[in-house]
């Protein structure tokens, strides 16, 4: 599973451009946000000395090269640096459609959680859903709730999304987990079980349904469940997964 720093960079890769690229048309003399985003996965340093360069020559148009600053930040590990910037990128984009400007703040959401400021990606997690009630920004806020171990708001979160799309496995597996956290057992098994239905080979659910199947004292599936996270880990190339090293922890605690 990509992390949320390589979702960040590749994001520059897979959607329209516009508006980092429209914004940047009138500076190709100067800068050229396609050239600069080019360099990110090659060469970060390149990539913000180039970004740097441009954007004092942008005028008010400093959005592109704001946005190919903040991945380069981003792919170097610089993560505060990088999340204050793509802060920045959102609130620059005044004029842009509300769509574009959503997804501007989502990325700065996943950029204060990979810097570990939690209270920065909330705020910028809910600027994005007041522009756009996205099911894939209430996930995100979920997401965050969970990490700030708000189990209700992760709660109420996952069930507008599951009320949208009542397949999403993740969402499936965060309500789970906070039905855990909030004491109902039986319907967190409920939800822990449909989502391993749903996604066999998912670690993060079958890790959840395992703690469930311990809790509800169903030990040896939970056991089984805990050994197919770490085979499939295996096979996918994910060893060092949270979730494997998680289940590796949970069996040798059962085993005593």
């Amino acid at each position: 599973m990509p992390t949320i720093r390589q979702n960040l960079i590749a994001a520059a890769f897979l959607v329209p451009l516009a508006p980092f690229a429209a914004q940047a048309a009138d500076m190709l003399a100067v800068g050229d946000y396609d050239t600069c985003v080019a360099k990110v996965s090659g060469d970060a340093e390149k990539a913000l000395a180039y970004a740097r360069d441009w954007k004092p020559h942008a005028g008010a148009d400093t959005v592109a090269a704001l946005h190919c600053e903040a991945l380069a930040l981003s792919a170097l590990g610089r993560d505060a640096e990088a999340a204050a910037t793509f802060s920045q990128v959102a609130l620059n984009m005044e004029n842009a459609p509300k769509e574009a400007r959503a997804e501007a703040f989502a990325q700065a959401a996943d950029a204060w959680v990979i810097a570990g400021d939690l209270a920065h990606a909330r705020v910028a997690i809910d600027q994005a859903l007041a522009l756009d009630a996205d099911a894939g920004y209430l996930l995100a806020r979920a997401n965050i709730r969970a990490l700030s171990k708000d189990w209700e708001g992760v709660r109420v979160d996952t069930g507008e999304v599951l009320a949208e799309l009542p397949t999403s496995v993740e969402a499936l597996t965060l309500r789970a987990a906070a039905l855990r956290n909030l004491g109902y057992p039986k319907a967190a098994l409920a939800d822990a079980e449909r989502a391993a239905a749903i996604a066999p080979h998912n670690l993060e659910a079958l890790l959840e349904r395992g703690r469930m199947r311990a809790a509800n004292g169903n030990v040896a599936g939970a056991r089984a469940d805990w050994e197919d996270v770490i085979r499939f880990a295996k096979a996918m190339g994910r060893e060092n997964d949270p979730s494997a090293e998680a289940a590796r922890a949970y069996l040798d605690k059962s085993a005593k």
